[in-house]
C-alpha cells in the first residue's frame, strides 16, 4: 500500500512536470505552407517540414516520430511523389522522434553535426536530466554528412544554412532556407507569440542553449528572417520572439 502510494505521488509529478512543461505552447502548425516551398506536416507529437527541391524532388527538416512514416509517405503521395524524391534528410539533432523515418529514404543525404552522429545512430543516448536514462535507440539512421558550422548545402533549387546551435544536444542545428529559420527543439513558441528555450528535461545543457541561442539571433541580425519554424509548437511570424527572448536572457 505504502509502495502504491510512493508510485501515485511520483506519476502525479511526472504529469504535473509535463503538464507545466508543455502548457500555453502553441500547437504543430499542421499543414501550414510558408512562402511557397514549405510544407509543416504533424508527425505524432512532433513535426517535419517538407521542403519543394525543384521538380520531383524535396527536403526534410528532421524525419519524425514514426517509424512507419505514414505522415511522411502521405504527404509525398500528395505531391505525386514517392520516397526517391526525398534528396536529402537535414537533422535538428539526434533523439529518436527526429529520425524514426531517416530509413525510409535510402538515397537521402542524411546530415547532422559531428556532435550528434553517435546520437543520430543508436550508438549513445541523450545527457538530459530525462533522456540521460533512456536507452540509445538504433532507428536504422545513418548520417552520410558532417555539417560544418555556418555551412550551406545545396539541394536542388534549395540553399540551406545549417547553423550550430548546441546545447538542446551537443550538435543540435538550426537551418535558414530563403528566410524560413527551422529550430527544431533548439526553443519553442508559446500561445502569446513569445519564444521560450529548450526543454530542460530533454536538454543536454540548458544554460549553453540559452547562449547558443543568442549568439543566433547575432548572427542572423543582418538576415530577412520571416518566420520561425519549430519542432513541437507553432510557427512564429518574423524573428521578433527571438530577438526579445536573446535581449531578455541577455540581462
Amino acid at each position: 500500500m505504502v509502495l502504491g502510494v510512493l508510485v501515485g505521488v511520483v506519476l502525479l509529478g511526472v504529469g504535473a512536470l509535463f503538464v507545466s512543461m508543455f502548457a500555453g505552447k502553441q500547437d504543430v502548425a499542421e499543414g501550414r505552407e510558408l512562402e511557397g516551398f514549405v510544407r509543416v506536416v504533424k508527425d505524432d507529437f512532433t513535426s517535419v517540414s517538407v521542403l519543394d527541391a525543384g521538380p520531383g524532388a524535396v527536403a526534410l527538416i528532421d524525419a519524425g516520430a514514426d517509424v512507419s512514416g505514414k505522415a511522411l509517405l502521405a504527404e509525398l503521395q500528395r505531391r505525386g511523389l514517392g520516397p526517391e524524391a526525398v534528396k536529402a534528410i537535414f537533422l535538428t539533432h539526434g533523439h529518436s522522434d527526429h529520425t524514426a523515418a531517416c530509413h525510409l529514404f535510402p538515397k537521402a543525404e542524411v546530415v547532422a553535426f559531428a556532435p550528434d552522429v553517435p546520437l543520430v545512430e543508436g550508438k549513445e543516448s541523450g545527457h538530459g536530466p530525462l533522456t540521460q536514462w533512456l536507452p540509445s535507440k538504433d532507428v536504422q539512421a545513418r548520417v552520410t554528412r558532417r555539417l560544418q558550422a555556418d555551412e550551406t548545402v545545396q539541394v536542388g533549387t534549395l540553399s540551406v544554412r545549417a547553423l550550430s546551435v548546441p546545447g538542446h544536444t551537443g550538435g543540435s542545428a538550426a537551418y535558414l532556407v530563403r528566410g524560413v529559420l527551422f529550430l527544431g527543439d533548439n526553443a519553442d513558441a508559446k500561445k502569446d507569440g513569445t519564444l521560450v528555450g529548450a526543454q530542460w528535461p530533454f536538454t543536454d545543457d540548458r544554460r549553453q542553449n540559452r547562449e547558443s541561442l543568442r549568439g543566433l539571433s547575432e548572427r542572423l541580425k543582418s538576415e530577412p528572417v520571416k518566420y520561425l519554424v519549430f519542432a513541437h509548437s507553432g510557427v512564429l511570424d518574423g524573428d521578433a520572439a527571438l530577438r526579445t527572448f536573446a535581449a531578455v536572457s541577455e540581462k
